[in-house]
């Protein structure tokens, strides 16, 4: 399994041998664990190794993430030809595309997330990560809830075209938060405890690893940063999803 090595001392130290691309990566945990900050920190690793990323906006703003991976020294800013921006539009049809990099999609519906990874493929390549983050709230669907679950537990089980790396609310949809933890390659367990940030992993594929949790590092200062910007960025999806 190819590998890209990981720059950052703290990674390094749990991933001795980096970290396998063309896999699929969860991190499980309850709300307010910052979850998406690690998605963030592994994307700007898997950017300085030279790969692109498909980032699906979610529950927050493209500007949101542009400002906190700056945060984590990134710039987005100047990797517009290596980023495909997904923004998350619910009831709509197709793709619509806002510029050359950023469209809008409804990932609601299975059968776009064909699409997008197939438009993706043809703007990057295959060296390539799908990021995104608070995915169990597109089980609030009353129509889609159940099949979007069995698509993201198919591509985590199945797809190896590219590199995926997901978040979910362990809170939220217990039985299908598990079956995605018990689908995917790896997986990786956050919390947070007195405002500090801590992961562990649980497993991996074909690489060593450690399994002891580590307090990621993150000063106070800079987690209360990223927070100010997550309020400004926020989007309440979740009456508008419980309707469709």
């Amino acid at each position: 399994m190819k590998k890209i090595s990981l720059r950052r001392k703290w990674l390094a130290e749990l991933l001795p041998e980096g970290f396998p691309i063309k896999s699929s990566t969860l991190v499980s945990g309850p709300g307010g664990s910052g979850k998406p900050l690690i998605g963030y920190i592994f994307a700007s690793e898997f950017l300085e190794n030279g790969g692109n990323m498909i980032l699906l906006l979610t529950s927050t703003t493209r500007e949101y993430v542009i400002n906190v991976m700056k945060i984590f020294g990134t710039d987005l800013e100047k990797m517009d030809d290596r980023i495909l921006y997904v923004e998350f539009q619910p009831g709509m049809d197709g793709i619509e595309k806002i510029n050359d990099n950023w469209v809008r999609a409804d990932l609601l519906k299975p059968e776009m997330w064909d699409d997008i990874i197939k438009k993706g493929i043809e703007m990057l390549g295959d060296n390539t990560i799908v990021v995104g983050s608070a995915l169990n709230l597109l089980f609030f669907s009353r129509t889609y809830g159940d099949a979007i679950y069995e698509k993201l537990v198919s591509i985590l089980r199945d797809d190896k075209s590219l590199t995926y790396f997901f978040t979910i609310n362990s809170d939220a949809f217990r039985d299908k938060a598990k079956g995605m933890e018990e689908s995917c390659d790896n997986l990786m367990i956050s919390r947070m405890d007195k405002g500090k940030l801590h992961l562990k992993i649980e497993r991996m594929k074909n690489v060593e690893f450690s399994n002891e949790e580590v307090e990621i590092p993150l000063s106070r200062e800079t987690l209360e940063e990223i927070r100010k910007e997550a309020e400004k960025g926020k989007k309440n999806l979740i009456p508008s999803i419980s309707g469709i």
